[in-house]
């Protein structure tokens, strides 16, 4: 199971492959992505204290390759079909205090052929209302991501597989574009149905992350919803084979009630590694109430499959309460853990290591 893209969802009625009616006001084909867009970000712009209302366009924001440098910040953003925010192949991007909220409606569509690994109907792989692929040197910060249908924020990387575009729109000779060097840092999210609150994960065979940083969000979740579960929780994941993610730090995160684990490593695939994060100083309680990736409650899960490994993986100091399981773990190379305060419920572990 692809984590970074759950499987439980409902459907929202028929949209058109491709896209909604676009405005008059909308670009389409951004990026060569098959989609459209409200505003379309160009290199050094900051694009501040405005209320944009994508309504009928597939994007809130795009900012695409080249445009370094841009700014948004104290914006509102809401109504797009896709993705609220969407980056791509491009670096310093700043994204803070900033509302994005009911995006993403417009990507279930049950006449799509599910997509693989996570089985969504849709004809786009990911359309967080924040979505970073393919990135480096970003930060997203202080802002209120609630209300979205396909998740809160997501960091991918890009390449032959560019997951927030259109199906018929990929590139099989692109070249890979990795993330690196972001920070997603103080963030509330709640009541994203279909997707993670955040996720760092590969998208690309022989993809990467590298030095990704997770700190201070907040994260509550609040069940299953008309649109589907408010999925919650942070991931991070090597999804496809051959992929990594090399160093990411995941602390002072406070998760809870989230459809999902708390906080999960996941090596996905045959080849696929995940190499020293770091999970410590998080607040955890009632997580996985969906029992999606164990048979119970679980505050932090660390997963490798056949083939795959997550060396060097670390838990300490955090928080973890009103779970059956503090930390499941299954896989070669279990995490070394420390100084971690567990309270279970009724029957249950505070470690389970398999």
């Amino acid at each position: 199971m692809v984590l970074s893209a759950l499987p439980v969802v409902a459907a929202l009625g028929l949209v058109t492959p491709g896209t909604a009616q676009a405005a008059t006001a909308c670009t389409p084909d951004v990026g060569g992505t098959g989609l459209s867009a409200a505003v379309v970000a160009h290199a050094g712009q900051t694009i501040s204290g405005r209320d944009v209302d994508a309504t009928g366009c597939d994007i809130g924001i795009y900012v695409g390759a080249g445009a370094d440098h841009v700014i948004i910040r104290s914006t509102t953003v809401h109504d797009s079909g896709f993705q609220g925010i969407f980056a791509e192949k491009t670096s310093w991007l700043k994204i803070s205090d900033s509302t994005v909220t009911g995006n993403g409606y417009g990507t279930i569509d049950p006449s799509a052929p599910p997509l693989p690994g996570s089985g969504v109907h849709s004809y786009v792989g990911q359309a967080f209302a924040i979505s970073v692929f393919g990135v480096s040197h970003a930060t997203i910060s202080g802002n209120q991501v609630y209300d979205n249908g396909r998740g809160g924020i997501g960091v991918m990387d890009n390449g032959p597989f560019d997951p927030g575009a259109l199906m018929s729109h990929q590139n099989p000779a692109a070249p890979l574009v990795p993330s690196s060097w972001v920070k997603v840092s103080d963030n509330t999210t709640w009541n994203n149905a279909n997707g993670c609150g955040v996720v760092a994960a590969t998208q690309n065979v022989g993809g990467s992350l590298s030095d990704i940083t997770i700190r201070g969000n907040s994260i509550h979740g609040i069940g299953f919803q008309p649109a589907g579960p408010d999925i919650g929780g942070i991931v991070v994941a090597a999804d496809l084979p051959g992929s990594t993610v090399n160093g990411a730090d995941v602390s002072k995160n406070t998760v809870r009630d989230s459809f999902e684990g708390g906080l999960i490593v996941n090596a996905e695939a045959p080849g696929s590694k995940t190499i020293g994060v770091r999970l410590y100083d998080n607040v955890l309680s009632g997580n996985n109430v969906g029992f999606l990736e164990a048979p119970n409650t679980v505050g932090i899960i660390t997963n490798a499959a056949p083939g795959a490994m997550n060396e060097g993986t670390q838990i300490y100091h955090n928080h973890i309460s009103g779970q059956f399981w503090g930390v499941w773990s299954r896989g070669d190379l279990p995490p070394s853990l420390s100084r971690n305060d567990i309270t279970v419920t009724t029957g249950g572990m505070p470690v389970s290591l398999s």
